[in-house]
């Protein structure tokens, strides 16, 4: 593991610092801190810069040319693979899921601005995704580009690696904490945690909180990713009992899509500590956290880490749900 964490390009800002939250702490009755994986860097900001250093490295190495990737019309995984192309000099293919919007905003507005190519799916071509892979490589490779595909969230073996590597920031720090709480979205950054705790010995209790799909989704992805480690590293990776570790009952009306309630949640904590979540990933998962922590399922008193993996680009779209809030 120690020689595969070295293969690496460096870009973002490592370590993001762990804050400690007073308010919120008291109002919870535990030690909470929050890993501000938001401050990886600021038009790339989040989970997914950690993942692409290794992503990246590997393209590289196989002299690929053109990034590619996919996910949501609103993704902050395919922002930040058109940050890390421009930052490295390469080209950017995107493969959205949904219509052409009529507005460009948020993250696809960032994603043109740094120049990337974006390509419009349908919700039922996105249902097979390795046909989309197929067609949107084979026409790149047919007029000359040599494309390096990442898979949504930047989740396989290689680039579960960053997050191998977040828990060595983690470990480093003065304060031991019981729990960790992130969002799942594509698994990787879990099970990146998930083998950073174990091969650093930290007894830390990991859980993770759905933002979409269900516990046997992510388990079929946490399994091929132990898959891909035996194949292309010939290592044997341990997973075992990791499907009691996350949580599927905070997905709410859907992927994406938040109550009311919620974003008055957003709002409050907001101006309670100045602490901004998005409302895809780390709202939900940061209230299923409040969630256990009412229920008795993490004990008062208990110091707890709560990883932020970015995603404010996703406030903007939600601009008009605001206003309601606010008139």
């Amino acid at each position: 593991m120690e020689k595969l964490l070295e293969n690496r390009i460096h870009m973002a800002h490592l370590p993001t610092p762990i804050q400690f939250m007073p308010r919120l702490s008291d109002e919870l009755g535990v030690k909470l801190y929050i890993k501000r994986d938001d401050l990886t860097e600021s038009i790339g900001s989040g989970n997914k810069i950690r993942k692409l250093e290794y992503l990246l490295h590997d393209a590289v190495q196989k002299n690929a040319d053109t990034l590619v990737s996919c996910g949501g019309i609103q993704s902050n995984h395919c922002r930040a693979v058109a940050w890390a192309s421009a930052k490295t000099g390469l080209s950017c293919v995107l493969a959205l899921r949904g219509e052409k919007p009529a507005e460009i905003e948020g993250n696809l507005l960032l994603d043109r601005i740094l120049g990337a190519e974006t390509r419009f799916f349908s919700v039922q071509d996105f249902r097979d995704i390795s046909g989309v892979e197929k067609s949107v490589t084979r026409e790149l490779i047919q007029n000359g580009r040599r494309p390096y595909w990442i898979p949504m969230g930047g989740s396989n073996a290689i680039g579960t690696l960053g997050y191998v590597q977040m828990v060595r920031e983690v470990a480093a720090f003065p304060v031991a904490f019981d729990h960790l709480y992130l969002a799942l979205g594509s698994g990787g950054t879990f099970a990146g945690t998930w083998l950073g705790c174990r091969h650093a010995k930290i007894q830390t209790r990991i859980h993770g909180i759905a933002v979409c799909d269900d516990t046997a989704y992510f388990m079929a992805e946490i399994l091929r990713i132990k898959r891909e480690f035996r194949d292309w590293y010939g290592m044997e990776v341990d997973f075992e009992g990791a499907e009691q570790h996350i949580d599927d009952h905070h997905v709410g009306i859907g992927y994406a899509l938040n109550t009311d309630r919620e974003l008055e949640q957003l709002v409050r904590f907001a101006s309670l500590e100045g602490l901004v979540l998005d409302p895809v990933y780390t709202l939900k998962a940061f209230l299923g956290m409040v969630n256990h922590i009412q229920k008795g399922k993490i004990e008062k008193g208990k110091t707890v880490l709560f990883v932020h993996t970015g995603g404010h680009s996703g406030l903007f779209p939600k601009h008009s749900e605001f206003r309601r809030m606010f008139s």
